[in-house]
């Protein structure tokens, strides 16, 4: 039987969760049996939530703290609460292709991925909801590292007019010097 306090925590857990963009639009019924599949989990500042290589072990929502996300040993990410860990991996069935270290302590509801798995198979709402919400988030995310990219791109073509225009300068200063030595 669950108490009072245990009543409130689990609404304060879907208040959470609805803050969470992967479970943007879901119905309070699915979110409140995500909470009840999931367990609270204190992590220390510095432990890894997994390695570069891992295969993903839960789906983590972090509750309290920040998390870092390290590409090759580059930070590429600061996290802070409240976000979804570990979705791509999970929902893509690979391993990381990056490492998570917490920056703070951290708290976070785990849902093994074998519940959570099962669960996206018994239940076609959660699936379609959770995997559509996916799709948009990588789309943002693809969308904003295009948008890098072409900063990028522009950066580059700048530096290389730079190069052009110093090269002409020195065959110029090169010329110059040839004929005062003629």
């Amino acid at each position: 039987m669950t108490t009072v306090s245990g009543k409130n925590q689990e609404k304060q857990l879907i208040q959470h969760l609805l803050q969470v963009p992967l479970f943007q639009k879901m119905p309070g019924r699915h979110l409140q049996l995500l909470v009840k599949l999931g367990q609270s989990k204190q992590v220390a500042a510095a432990d890894s939530l997994w390695l570069e290589g891992d295969a993903p072990k839960a789906l983590y929502i972090l509750l309290k703290g920040e998390v870092e996300i390290l590409f090759g040993g580059e930070l590429v990410e600061h996290i802070k609460s409240i976000k979804a860990l570990g979705e791509v991996a999970l929902l893509g069935g690979q391993p990381h292709f990056e490492q998570a270290i917490c920056a703070t302590d951290c708290i976070l509801l785990e849902i093994p991925a074998p519940v959570f798995l099962y669960v996206l198979q018994r239940n076609s709402e959660i699936c379609q909801r959770i995997c559509r919400n996916a799709v948009g988030l990588l789309s943002q995310r693809l969308q904003k590292s295009n948008d890098e990219v072409g900063v990028l791109g522009e950066s580059c073509r700048a530096i290389e007019e730079k190069i052009v225009e110093a090269e002409r300068h020195a065959n110029d200063m090169n010329m110059v010097r040839q004929m005062r030595g003629a």
